[in-house]
Parts: C-alpha cells; sequence; structure tokens
C-alpha cells in the first residue's frame, strides 16, 4: 500500500516539473526597470549633486562586480534513460566534462512514444541538465556517444530569466565553448 501511495504523487511531481519547463519556455525576457531618484531636484546646493554623483558611480562599480544575465545565454536541456544508472553515469561524465554546472535526475517519468511504428509505454528518468547554450552542441555529442539508446533524446530550451546569483553560477562553473 506504501508503493501505490508514492505512485499516485509521481504524476504530480512530473505535473510540476511539466508546468516549471512551460513557464521557463514562455517567459518573456524580464526588463529591469530602474527607479531613480533626484535627491537634489529641489534643492540647487552643488553638494547634494555631488553626493548623488557619489552614489550613482557606486551603483555602477556594484554593477560591474555583479554581471546582469543575459536572456538566453544558459539553457535548460533534457534527456531521457531507461534506469538510474545510466543516468548517474552520464550526469557524472557530464559534469566532469564541465559540460554543465548541473544535473538533476527525476525518477519515474512515464514516456508514451512512437518507435517504429509501434506506441511504445516505458518508465523512464529524465535529466534536467543546466548549461551554457553555447555547449548544447557539444553536450549533446557526448549523451549520443555515451546513451544506451540508439537515439538519444536530447532537447534544449534557453532560460529566459531566473535567480541572478545561479545562472551567473552557471556561466561561472561551465567555461563558455569555442
Amino acid at each position: 500500500m506504501q508503493y501505490l501511495g508514492k505512485a499516485r504523487s509521481v504524476p504530480y511531481r512530473w505535473l510540476l516539473t511539466r508546468n516549471l519547463i512551460l513557464v521557463a519556455a514562455t517567459a518573456a525576457v524580464t526588463s529591469r526597470t530602474a527607479f531613480a531618484t533626484n535627491a537634489c531636484s529641489t534643492s540647487g546646493n552643488s553638494s547634494s549633486i555631488g553626493n548623488q554623483n557619489q552614489i550613482n558611480n557606486n551603483k555602477l562599480s556594484n554593477m560591474d562586480s555583479d554581471p546582469v544575465y543575459v536572456a538566453g545565454s544558459s539553457s535548460v536541456a533534457f534527456v531521457t534513460t531507461p534506469d538510474k544508472e545510466s543516468a548517474k553515469k552520464l550526469a557524472h561524465g557530464i559534469i566532469q566534462r564541465k559540460l554543465a554546472a548541473c544535473v538533476n535526475i527525476i525518477p519515474q517519468i512515464e514516456s508514451i512514444y512512437m518507435w517504429e511504428g509501434k506506441v511504445n509505454e516505458d518508465n523512464e528518468y529524465l535529466m534536467m541538465i543546466k548549461t551554457r547554450t553555447t555547449r548544447i552542441d557539444e553536450l549533446s555529442k557526448f549523451v549520443r556517444e555515451n546513451h544506451p539508446y540508439s537515439v538519444a533524446e536530447v532537447i534544449s530550451l534557453p532560460i529566459q530569466a531566473g535567480n541572478p546569483p545561479y545562472l551567473n553560477w552557471i556561466s561561472q562553473t561551465v567555461p563558455d565553448g569555442q
């Protein structure tokens, strides 16, 4: 009976994952609107103008140390595998080769697909891989060469927006592809 409870939660976990993917894929590029106030607009005092310029310069130097994420410069790639062992083996190879910053392995997804003229239904593992967009081709090649399927699924979606420190971490962890 305990197994049935877990089996019922799998579709909800997959629905949550699917919905997150859809939101990421359809999100428009977020624009960052800067609201500035001019502290010296009512006073003609030159010292307050100097103070405002110093504050603005500090803001600019802080922006240089914390780069702004460029929409689409990172991607999420999806790969399915037949079992946990092949997913873990691929994930370790991907991370060791610095093809991605992070690989999540989502267990027990149910796949229904057409293959060789027949409808098939299998339980698979979904790998959610965060990487630079410039590394997708290299990642895809590695998966094709090391995957147990003759036709490996490797699809990707650009990341339009997210948590800036996390997105910067992806860029810092994965070297830019040539």
